[in-house]
């Protein structure tokens, strides 16, 4: 079908004036041929500037003299396109500028004549208006106000501020008359720029009243039939309502289209609101977070005690409070410079490292040692020391006690007997203050005294709490259990060390103690009582059981985890030594599992993960053991088999389960296959990190097969495997050593024959093999994760030789590929916003282009992502068209400018009558969406003659250029 021209539309040719002509010149020739503008063109009728309606009103406002030449108003560059431009690109390209008409030029760039809206509206008719109700569906209810004796200048300063074209002038709540730009630049025109006119000198023209009630289809005729771009709206009372214009009736031909954008834009400012609340709240946490720390900080400065968290590699202090180096002589950062060895007085620095090492292995110690100042005096020292991990690194955290003037005075208490009750009294406020629970009871059991830390456990008073006995308190098992340690201390006659688990009997408190019980002596020796010493390691405890659990199994699936694999494995191997028997390990990979999670989202794949988990539990032996190895990837180990050929049938059997279909939570079913390798012992290794070696490798060749098979290992795959970590290994280094460049392969216009643009094409000039094909590193790149930063470093490159070019002249269109991993990975915006910020190209010569698998992942997501980049001016592109998943309906969500079709459906242009009908149906179907086509892999002129026959808007290809490198590019240019 042929397409319409913007030659065979133009109504008006436009008026054209000299620019040293005067405004005056220029209001009466617009007043006289009714025209909202003129072009201001050069000696050879080319056009360098326009004067339009709004321009005019600017001049009133402003009080520009019109005498003035049009040289120092006009707008200037104008937005040209030429004749030939087809109707349905040039109105897509002036919605998406928002301009009101098109200055037409003839191919020599000379000035032919305007396209207007009403152009348009002409030519697509009245009955397309009649999808539409009534006029209130289309009309504008945002309008600006004025009375009859507003200024003149005043209506046009409010009319060019809100860059509105009209103002209703309003006698109460009714409609007295109408104003438009013309009416301005007349009367002005008239009025030789007199200020004292009014709006009231307008108000002798008609103006026509509609009610809103009225069909859309009826009030556009009555534009038409009174020659007049604007209807007032009023309702059944008279009272206005709104206005409507014809750039609104042409406006509601595409409404649907706009209705959409406002609906996303709708839904962005609700998400807007809803970031900003979370934005508050965070902020809100944030200060009460860090005034906790600071109140933590204050009573651990405030310890009387020096608390140090020691580094237990490098025996230096990480964390510490004021008392810890005080107490040395030390300052702060001098204190932190310090090794334990470096105060520790009794031990070398042999010793000590050797009481740290038993710290780590047993967990905590307490003991008494001496410390030298930084003057060399010396303090006697208690330690109070536990052993903690923290980001798989060990630490201690100290408790370092002066007692230096408590040896004193044990020793002045051994001396000085009077002493006595003070000594008391300082005993009784150290066990006060001391954070584990002590108490003393007599040889019965009964208690005859305990510390406020006991008082608060037991939520009793010291004086409710003596006299009475463990039966008091917790179950008879529980209390005959305590009573048996204490029995066992006393018999020992020494301090007994043991846990133990404390439950009340009401609920209120359970948890584990490590406790200590020392017998109570008089002085001829004989026993009297029990004094007990407990700390809390309830939370200790806890910790060490999770610690176990993460370190063996995996927390999603709950298999044993990569290391719990390798030990049993290698247990296994030494079983089977001893027992002369064979093992196998089978190591499986999902297929296609990558495509679930993009598709479905990562929950939906974990729930995957646990339903293959399952499978492969429930056809297991008892003794075997399945392990997952990290994403989708699981191992089996098979003890004591009898022949080879076991392992591949129980690998066959596995591989038929796991291909069964999966009903997720969700109600979607999913069909995912699987790989397997297989290695035995002894054949293929002699010790576990070997043999899993082999499996992988095993692994690697069944996928390459073909998915959904088996194979042993053999030498050939371990060469593989090794070529493809060297590939690897160079692909990184590649990225250090910059050995990636890019090449260009040209866009052209398949009218004018001119290069509008370019594709950005990367190419891997390796120093060991050459020029690498992207087909053999960009899967690996993606598989590693590397593609992101190659794919980054693209679309710097591309923007920064892009600027170069627009600086010399060329302005051209640069396409940079954008991969599925980028999309679900990162922030596709900020990265393109920092590589234009950073190069300084213009976002609208930058155009994306992403494959359709890329945009039905994260659908919403990736829907925000593309009205973002939008909203900033990028083009968008969608490459490959017509082999993912083509459907209208994501077409109508995604805000895309250009379909480019993918080079197979091309290939066989003119002579495969399929594939002619598929590019003549995707190249309708982009013109009645508004997009521009482009056709990839263009090699013969007999393609081009289709493509342009059938409207395509573009094509890149061998016919025009092999991909090539910039500086060879730009001698496509001149």
């Amino acid at each position: 079908m042929k397409q319409v021209t913007l030659k065979s539309i133009i109504s008006n040719d436009g008026l054209a004036l000299d620019a040293d002509q005067s405004i005056a010149d220029a209001l009466e020739t617009m007043t006289k041929a009714g025209i909202s503008s003129v072009i201001v063109v050069d000696s050879d009728n080319r056009p360098i500037g326009i004067f339009t309606e709004h321009d005019a009103l600017g001049v009133v406002a402003d009080f520009i003299n019109i005498e003035q030449s049009l040289r120092e108003v006009m707008t200037p560059e104008p937005f040209c396109v030429e004749e030939t431009f087809y109707l349905h690109d040039a109105y897509a390209m002036m919605e998406e500028k928002g301009y009101r008409h098109l200055v037409v030029v003839d191919e020599e760039e000379r000035f032919v004549g305007v396209v207007s809206e009403g152009d348009f509206l002409r030519h697509i008719g009245f009955e397309q208006l009649g999808k539409f109700k009534v006029v209130a569906e289309a009309m504008s209810g945002s309008l600006l106000i004025v009375s009859p004796d507003t200024p003149l200048f005043e209506a046009a300063a409010l009319m060019h501020e809100r860059k509105s074209e009209y103002a209703v002038v309003l006698n109460g709540s009714h409609p007295s008359g109408l104003i438009t730009e013309r009416d301005i630049a007349r009367v002005h025109a008239q009025k030789k720029g007199d200020k004292d006119v009014t709006v009231e000198a307008l108000l002798h023209r008609n103006f026509h009243l509609i009610e809103k009630s009225i069909p859309l289809q009826e009030a556009a005729s009555l534009m038409e039939e009174h020659g007049v771009h604007q209807l007032i709206v009023v309702d059944e009372t008279g009272n206005l309502v709104g206005l409507l214009s014809r750039h609104d009736v042409l406006h509601a031909v595409h409404g649907a289209y706009f209705d959409y954008l406002i609906r996303v834009i709708e839904q962005k400012n609700e998400a807007i609101i809803k970031i900003g609340e979370r934005k508050n709240a965070l902020k809100s946490e944030k200060i009460s977070s860090e005034q906790n720390a600071l109140k933590l900080r204050t009573l651990f400065e405030a310890l009387p005690d020096g608390v140090v968290l020691i580094d237990s590699i490098t025996m230096k202090a990480v964390e510490f409070n004021r008392s810890a180096y005080e107490r040395l002589g030390y300052k702060a950062d001098e204190f932190s410079e310090l090794s334990v060895s470096d105060y520790e007085a009794i031990e070398s620095p042999h010793e000590t490292r050797r009481r740290i090492d038993a710290i780590i292995q047993n967990g905590q110690d307490c003991f008494e040692t001496v410390h030298k100042t930084k003057n060399g005096k010396l303090l006697d020292i208690l330690v109070n020391v536990v052993s903690i991990t923290f980001l798989d690194h060990p630490y201690m955290m100290a408790v370092y006690r002066d007692i230096t003037e408590q040896k004193k005075a044990d020793q002045t208490l051994r001396e000085r007997q009077q002493e006595l009750a003070k000594q008391t009294a300082f005993l009784r406020t150290l066990v006060s203050t001391i954070p584990d629970l002590i108490w003393l009871k007599d040889t019965e059991g009964t208690y005859l005294a305990c510390n406020p830390m006991f008082e608060r456990l037991y939520n009793a008073k010291e004086s409710e709490i003596i006299g009475k006995n463990d039966f008091d308190f917790v179950d008879p098992e529980l209390a005959q259990f305590f009573r048996e340690n204490d029995n066992a201390a006393m018999r020992l006659g020494a301090s007994h060390h043991n846990e133990e688990f404390l439950q009340f009997a009401d609920g209120s408190y359970a948890g584990t103690f490590d406790t200590i019980k020392t017998p109570m002596k008089d002085p001829s020796g004989k026993v009297i009582g029990i004094l007990g010493v407990a700390r809390d390691i309830s939370e200790r405890k806890k910790h060490e059981e999770q610690l176990e659990i993460l370190a063996n199994f995996d927390p999603l699936t709950g298999l044993a985890n990569r290391g719990l694999l390798h030990a049993h494995l290698q247990n296994s191997i030494d079983k089977a030594n001893r027992d002369k028997t064979q093992l196998a390990l089978l190591m499986f990979d999902l297929d296609r599992f990558k495509d679930i999670n993009d598709s479905y989202g990562h929950s939906a794949g974990d729930e995957l993960l646990q339903m293959v988990s399952e499978r492969f539990t429930s056809r297991l032996r008892e003794g075997d053991l399945i392990a997952r190895l990290g994403g989708d990837e699981f191992a089996v180990v098979l003890e004591n088999i009898t022949r080879p050929e076991d392992a591949g049938r129980l690998a066959q059997e596995m591989l038929g389960t796991l291909a069964e279909a999966y009903r997720l939570s969700a109600g979607a079913l999913i069909h995912v296959g699987a790989s397997a390798g297989i290695v035995l012992f002894p054949d293929h290794g002699s010790d576990a990190a070997i043999l899993l070696q082999h499996a992988d490798a095993a692994l690697y060749k069944a996928k390459a097969e073909g998915r959904g098979v088996y194979h042993y290992y053999t030498d050939e795959l371990t060469d593989s495997a090794r070529q493809r970590i060297e590939c690897e290994t160079r692909l990184r280094r590649a990225i250090l050593n910059q050995e990636f460049e890019v090449y260009y392969q040209p866009q052209v216009h398949i009218q004018t024959g001119r290069i509008v643009g370019a594709e950005a094409l990367i190419r891997w000039n390796s120093p060991v093999k050459g020029l690498v094909s992207p087909a053999e590193f960009i899967p690996i790149a993606e598989e590693i994760g590397l593609i992101g930063e190659i794919g980054e470093w693209v679309l710097n490159e591309t923007c920064r030789q892009g600027k170069i070019w627009l600086d010399m002249g060329h302005r051209l269109t640069l396409a940079v590929n954008v991969s599925a991993h980028q999309v679900r990975h990162q922030n596709v915006p900020h990265m393109v916003e920092e590589a234009l910020k950073k190069s300084g190209y213009p976002a609208d010569r930058l155009e994306l282009e992403l494959t359709e698998s890329a945009l039905m992942q994260r659908e919403e997501e990736t829907v925000e992502m593309l009205h973002s980049l939008r909203a900033h001016g990028i083009r968008l592109a969608i490459d490959d068209f017509g082999t993912g998943y083509s459907s209208l309906s994501y077409l109508k969500r995604f805000p895309i400018d250009v379909l480019k079709i993918d080079k197979s459906f091309v290939d066989d242009i003119p002579y495969e009558r399929d594939d002619m009908a598929i590019v003549s149906a995707i190249i309708a179907m982009g013109q009645a969406l508004g997009f521009q086509v482009l056709a990839e892999g263009t090699e013969r002129i007999e393609q081009i003659d289709f493509l342009r026959e059938k409207g395509c808007t573009m094509y890149q290809g061998y016919f025009k250029s092999q991909p090539l490198r910039a500086t060879e590019f730009e001698k496509l240019l001149h």
